[in-house]
């Protein structure tokens, strides 16, 4: 009965979103790759808002069901809850969806096949690819990284030629892959259409010089990391393909902030700082949070790693890496969930005292130890994987104004306090 019922919901979005689409005429942007997929939509919408009617989720919709759901300009899922989804569908079915211009989309992946369900439902006028990295590659999943690359080429492999294809050439899967629209290249390397140089870092922001047909701009974004040019570089080329300028692009991005949980910086308790990651986590952007840690000034630097899902055979050296990195990073390292014991035995093999590293099976158990633990001027980074492991519990445990976290971080709506 559920999976009927599950059926009938699908098919019906799916028909809606279609018949939206084609209506009001809407141009679609879509995104694909393995991480970062939200952010960008976030930053290609806070820029083009500045100059055309612009429509994106505010939730990380990127499924057959959750595109759909994203083009009808719902802000929920009724996850499993029959009452939810009659309301959603009574509101799809009677009323009609405001019209925009652009509509900004995510596709994700979880196996092969998906993307092309989701071009069908919503084909994409501009694509864009973030890059290609090793996830979702349990059983059922991806075999092996050239399998996810084939499939985050399906977004743009059979674009219209007068489409545009946004591609990160640092990326060498990327790099590789095919279309016959017209492709617009992003990155730190020589001859790109879209180029960055002269990054440089502060706690509080980012400044980087961006190159376009002869002409170079100082941008200056509030965000973390030397990673997040990877986010902003697709939305100016977006923009600048459409018509804006340079200074229009920096201006627009000179506000922008993340979505809660990703790289974002709270107050802890005890006058510490939380950088709180704890979306969700890969080994690559494990890898960038933890350079990140380690390049900003700290009187003590405590790294908390939730177990990363859905690494299929690379689990346990992926895992062992990350202590690895964990211990060049920071001072103190905690480790929560079902991998955490593998993370302590790469922090002691790279040199770490033992009295450094603290275990957690879960992460309110872990919060609830740092709560006693922390000292003024620390910098807590907290990263892990949304599924079983949920490190935004913790960090409603450490940051100085728990009463803001339905504000300021992930998965706080009623839906998932009951998962």
């Amino acid at each position: 009965m559920k999976t009927l019922f599950r059926f009938l919901i699908t098919k019906i979005l799916v028909h809606k979103a279609r018949h939206y689409l084609k209506k009001h005429r809407v141009q679609v942007i879509a995104i694909t790759g393995s991480i970062g997929k939200t952010s960008t939509k976030e930053a290609i919408a806070h820029l083009l808002k500045k100059q055309f009617k612009v429509y994106s989720s505010p939730k990380g919709f990127n499924t057959e069901v959750g595109i759909s759901l994203a083009i009808l300009q719902e802000e929920q899922s009724g996850f499993s809850s029959p009452v939810a989804w009659f309301k959603i569908l009574k509101r799809v079915l009677f009323k009609e969806p405001e019209p925009y211009q652009k509509i900004i989309l995510e596709m994700g992946a979880d196996k092969p096949g998906d993307i092309k369900k989701l071009i069908k439902i919503a084909p994409p006028k501009i694509g864009i690819v973030t890059n290609v990295n090793p996830v979702h590659l349990e059983k059922g999943q991806f075999e092996n990284l050239e399998d996810i690359r084939k499939e985050k080429n399906s977004l743009i492999r059979h674009m219209p030629i007068n489409g545009m294809a946004v591609l990160n050439f640092d990326d060498p899967m990327v790099k590789s892959m095919e279309t016959s629209a017209h492709r617009v290249r992003y990155g730190l390397g020589e001859g790109m259409d879209v180029g960055v140089s002269d990054i440089t870092l502060s706690s509080k922001q980012i400044r980087f010089q961006v190159s376009y047909k002869g002409e170079s701009l100082p941008f200056k974004v509030p965000l973390l990391g030397r990673f997040q040019v990877y986010v902003l570089l697709p939305a100016i080329a977006v923009g600048l393909k459409l018509g804006m300028n340079l200074q229009e692009c920096a201006e627009a991005l000179a506000d922008f902030k993340l979505p809660s949980s990703r790289m974002n910086p709270l107050p802890g308790i005890n006058d510490s700082t939380i950088i709180d990651s704890s979306y969700n986590a890969s080994p690559t952007s494990m890898t960038k949070a933890l350079e990140l840690l380690a390049e900003l000034p700290a009187k003590r630097k405590i790294a908390v790693l939730g177990t990363m899902n859905e690494l299929g055979d690379l689990n346990k050296e992926a895992h062992r890496t990350l202590g690895t990195q964990g211990a060049e990073a920071a001072k103190v390292l905690i480790a929560v969930g079902s991998e955490a014991s593998t993370i302590k035995e790469g922090a002691i093999e790279a040199g770490m005292a033992e009295d450094n590293v603290y275990t957690f099976f879960d992460s309110e158990e872990a919060g609830h130890f740092l709560k006693d633990f922390l000292r003024p001027d620390d910098l807590i980074l907290v990263k892990g994987s949304q599924n079983r492991v949920r490190m935004e519990r913790l960090v409603k445990l450490i940051m100085k104004y728990p009463e803001k976290a339905r504000d300021l971080l992930c998965r706080q709506d009623k839906a998932w306090e009951k998962i």
